[in-house]
């Protein structure tokens, strides 16, 4: 099964940083602490509260972020979305003010030379749970908006036809000519795990984990002898077949972590190929689609 991908990507999530950070900290250093404005006399730019609000802010953004990923592993979204949502206001609103009240008085201290007054505590607390509100708000929001794409997916997948795992009895005509140089092969598609390419050769790697090389030095003249519904070249190095493959998962910027066995490894039972986010979507349509039949 795919799994929900996190609603932004390791791409995304900086780009907010870069973006969030400054405009938060340039909007509560003037509006909160300074209360000057560049319109009035003896103006000068608050570096002091600039520099302690983005490096808290950055602080309290890598909190949540770490809680976000490991919600993630004990209660997705998509299993239960209220139970998810409140953990992620506790855990999160805990660990927030845990992380200002620690870094929120170092850096006031690191920057200005002095710890903070009273005042300063009480209106940092203030812009602190203001933009973790509006930041966790935001992130729950795109993960709901994910979670109700993913069980879309999911029903359009339940409603696809499924892969059948016991291939119907075979023609002569459905065997795959492979020639090795010595002898020439003929599989059934079923025999077939996975072709390899690499320094210009092709190799086969049967579904009993035997390796066999090849006469071809890349996959143009492979691909024509191979059905489309049963193989699919998920890389420059990678011909597979529905038979070997054991789980498909979403990877950061859109990419899909495919899991093959057999390994070409003899010391790992299992081969994970990378799916780029240019060929993920034929990749799922294929597979959700495919048939062993």
């Amino acid at each position: 099964m795919v799994r929900m991908a996190a609603p932004l990507t390791f791409r995304q999530n900086l780009i907010a940083r870069l973006v969030a950070v400054p405009t938060a900290a340039l909007v509560a250093s003037h509006i909160v602490f300074y209360r000057r404005f560049p319109w009035h006399p003896v103006y000068q730019f608050p570096w002091l509260y600039f520099l302690t609000v983005a490096t808290v802010m950055l602080s309290c953004w890598e909190v949540n972020l770490a809680v976000f990923r490991w919600l993630d592993q004990r209660f997705p979204f998509y299993r239960n979305p209220s139970g998810r949502i409140l953990r992620q206001i506790l855990y999160g609103g805990l660990l927030t003010m845990l992380a200002f009240s620690l870094v929120f008085p170092l850096a006031i201290r690191l920057y200005g030379g002095e710890w903070p007054s009273v005042d300063q505590l009480l209106s940092g607390s203030v812009v602190c749970a203001t933009i973790a509100t509006l930041a966790n708000g935001a992130y729950v929001g795109l993960y709901l908006l994910q979670t109700i794409r993913w069980e879309k997916q999911q029903a359009i997948a339940r409603q696809a036809p499924q892969v059948s795992l016991t291939p119907k009895p075979m023609k002569p005509s459905d065997l795959i000519l492979i020639d090795t140089g010595t002898r020439k092969l003929r599989l059934l598609p079923s025999e077939i795990a996975y072709f390899y390419s690499t320094a210009g050769m092709v190799l086969l790697v049967k579904t009993d984990g035997q390796q066999v090389p090849t006469t071809y030095s890349s996959f143009a003249k492979l691909d024509e002898r191979l059905p489309a519904h049963q193989f699919f070249q998920l890389s420059r190095q990678f011909i597979v077949s529905l038979y070997a493959i054991r789980s498909v998962a979403d990877e950061p910027n859109r990419k899909l972590a495919v899991t093959l066995a057999p390994s070409l490894h003899k010391n790992t039972p299992l081969e994970t190929v990378t799916v780029s986010r240019y060929r993920s979507p034929e990749f799922k349509k294929w597979f959700q689609h495919g048939s062993l039949t």
